[in-house]
């Protein structure tokens, strides 16, 4: 068996645990970063016509309703 102190064996357990932590961390944000990174990146409308709410590509300053037809200028907030 290897001969570990007991100083030792506690600085790996917590840095082993500190370690997952971190990895879990990362990873998730990762993964949020990549997965939701296109719905962010919507700009929002609301029709002055038919009061209807709807997202559109980024970038664009005006974008039809998809309900009634109306072009509308972008959400400031």
């Amino acid at each position: 068996m290897i001969g570990l102190d007991v100083d030792i064996f506690f600085l790996l357990y917590l840095g082993s645990g500190f370690a997952l932590l971190f990895g879990l961390w990362f990873y998730y944000d990762w993964k949020d970063q990549h997965l939701f990174a296109a719905q962010r990146s919507k700009v929002i409308y609301h029709c002055i016509k038919c009061s209807q709410i709807y997202t559109g590509v980024h970038g664009s300053e005006e974008c039809d309703c998809p309900q009634c037809g109306f072009t509308n200028g972008r959400l400031r907030f």
